[in-house]
């Protein structure tokens, strides 16, 4: 959740720290810090230190002087958000970053409290770089490594020591950390993208150190031996483009027609056959995600049932472990993660494969760990993605999905479903839906005061009904829900009062009527009724109070034309009612916790 950073470099190396930073914000925006190793006449250096509550903007000041430093930004899971819980930690000659939690925190803290320790913060990350502290006898490394044996759970941490001027040593468990080279610097850090002039790259696995020394890096084991590694160019497409005053939803919203043409190009280039071929022959095919990805694999599950004749199970990550699943020798894990770094889906993915199960990642960073430890993997081409909540990122998830479905019919029956040629036609659709915004700022407007909202739809519409309601759910703030619309009747109908907003989306023509019906339950009730649809006439004998015209295309692909419109209503709402898109409270971009 937290992004953390790691830099050497004899020039600018706090306006590096600082700029990282800024770039990695969207993992969290509680807190911010950043300590700097300054060399001193003789031997060793000091460490100066700034952190504040609040976004990285307030870092801004005076350079701190050095070489080598190190710098977090804040997700809160233990102690609130404030000044002293800020990273970087420090005790004695060691100041420390660190992304994860630490599952044993009590009992380390009760263990070194015993021991005298007086502990300044309510983090579980001030307890490592305590234990290191107490572990050091001059040597650095020994001293992490013997702390990091004791830490249960995730980290990556960061850590600087005054008798070790120009010196950085790094380590990692279960949350990611990247090395990197460039621009006369070396680093590590959370994401790729947080890093603008990096030439080369190579993730950390975990287990492995990393020690950076005036200007060289390697890669070391727990026992101090080096590990050979390959450093890589960084892909195209992770690298972050120069933004407009925008919000960076707005801005994403409006790149989706691009990164729906670019992962299209993706596809064409990929060979299926491995996987296609698994899950044809798949005696149990599950998919597992967390938030809107889970939107997009229960997209998956209609499309590869309907036009496969596959059966698909589709569960949260987060609850996949809980059920002590069947998945094994013989059966698919398509795994759905934006980032390729979700704890929960990770996890979910490392036990299927742990049984013999064959797994398929679709995840926008190639290189990340869900990515490196999957069969097969589907790379997305959205491009970063820096806003909280999910958008273009949600539509190349669908539109990945659905090609990898189509080529599953190919292997299994010679031939592609016949919407497949339509999926040429999507990015210029997709542009086709702006048109329809300023009626979404006008709605969102009008619905600014409202304290809920419901999303309905049959079929496919309920996944993008319920990503509508979380969208909004997300950044505006506002009680909202998806729901099957016969299910209204059911229960749900009861909280339906005068001008209570319902937002249906009708795109299929067979399910149009049972729509309307619903959408008369709730006008009968003095709700307020929205209608989604591509069918003009649908929408001219509605009974609707607002008609939102979709463009048409093939009504299988309308999941990923139907939710843009509700993108951008959640954004103008979120504006309207005075929030930040792009920093929705307690949330943050990345899940690397669980």
């Amino acid at each position: 959740m937290c992004g953390i950073v790691g830099c050497f470099a004899k020039e600018r190396c706090y306006e590096r720290l600082f700029g990282a930073l800024l770039r990695l914000e969207y993992r969290g925006y509680d807190s911010a810090g950043i300590a700097v190793l300054r060399r001193e006449e003789g031997c060793g250096g000091r460490i100066s230190l700034r952190k504040r509550k609040g976004g990285v903007a307030r870092l801004a000041g005076e350079r701190l002087e050095g070489d080598v430093g190190i710098g977090h930004t804040r997700w809160a899971t233990h102690g609130r958000p404030s000044d002293v819980n800020a990273h970087p930690h420090c005790s004695g000659k060691f100041a420390l970053v660190h992304n994860g939690i630490v599952e044993n925190c009590a009992a380390l803290r009760e263990e070194l409290a015993k021991e005298g320790v007086r502990f300044v913060s309510e983090t579980d990350s001030e307890v490592i770089v305590r234990l290191i502290d107490r572990a050091y006898r001059g040597n650095f490394f020994a001293a992490v490594c013997e702390a990091c044996a004791r830490v249960e759970g995730a980290f990556a941490i960061a850590v600087l020591c005054e008798d070790f001027p120009g010196e950085l040593i790094c380590a990692r468990r279960g949350s990611p950390l990247i090395a990197a080279a460039g621009g006369g610097a070396l680093y590590v850090c959370s994401d790729i993208p947080a890093l603008d002039d990096a030439d080369f790259i190579c993730p950390m696995q975990d287990g492995e150190f990393v020690r950076i020394r005036d200007g060289a890096m390697w890669f070391l084991d727990g026992e101090g031996n080096v590990i050979p590694k390959t450093f890589t160019r960084p892909p195209v497409c992770a690298r972050l483009r120069e933004r407009s005053a925008k919000s960076c939803m707005e801005e994403e919203i409006f790149e989706i027609p691009r990164a729906l043409s670019d992962t299209l190009a993706g596809m064409r280039e990929t060979d299926f056959a491995p996987a296609a071929r698994v899950l044809r022959a798949a005696k149990r095919v599950f998919a597992v995600a967390c938030g809107t990805a889970y939107h997009a694999a229960l997209l998956f599950k209609d499309v590869l049932e309907r036009d496969a004749r596959i059966p698909v199970l589709c569960q949260p990550a987060s609850e996949f472990r809980c059920r002590d699943p069947l998945a094994g020798e013989g059966d698919v894990v398509v795994a759905v993660s934006q980032s390729g770094e979700t704890a929960d889906t990770l996890a979910a993915a490392r036990l299927a494969r742990g049984r013999g199960a064959f797994v398929v990642c679709v995840t926008n960073v190639a290189c990340s760990t869900l990515a490196r430890e999957s069969d097969f993997v589907l790379a997305m081409c959205a491009g970063p993605e820096i806003a909280v909540a999910a958008t273009k990122s949600y539509n190349c998830q669908i539109l990945c999905l659905y090609y990898l479905a189509a080529m599953v019919c190919f292997y299994k029956f010679c031939d592609f479903p016949a919407w497949f040629s339509a999926l040429d036609s999507l990015p210029a659709a997709a542009a086709q839906t702006f048109s329809l915004f300023p009626q979404m700022h006008s709605l969102a407007n009008s619905l600014r005061g409202v304290r809920a909202l419901y999303f309905i739809g049959r079929g496919e519409d309920v996944r993008t009904a319920r990503e509508g309601a979380l969208k909004v759910k997300e950044i505006a703030y506002v009680f909202a829900e998806g729901y099957a619309a016969g299910e209204l009747k059911h229960g749900t109908l009861a909280l339906i009062e005068e001008g209570f907003p319902v937002f249906a989306l009708s795109t299929k023509a067979e399910l149009l009527k049972k729509t309307e019906s619903a959408l008369e339950e709730v006008r009968s009730r003095g709700g307020l009724t929205v209608l989604f649809s591509q069918y003009a006439e649908a929408l001219e004998s509605s009974c609707a109070d607002v008609c939102v015209r979709l463009p048409e295309a093939d009504e299988r692909l309308m999941p990923l034309l139907s939710v843009i419109p509700l993108q951008y209503f959640a954004c103008s709402m979120c504006l309207l009612r005075g929030y930040d898109p792009d920093r929705p409270r307690n949330l943050a971009k990345s899940v690397t916790v669980e």
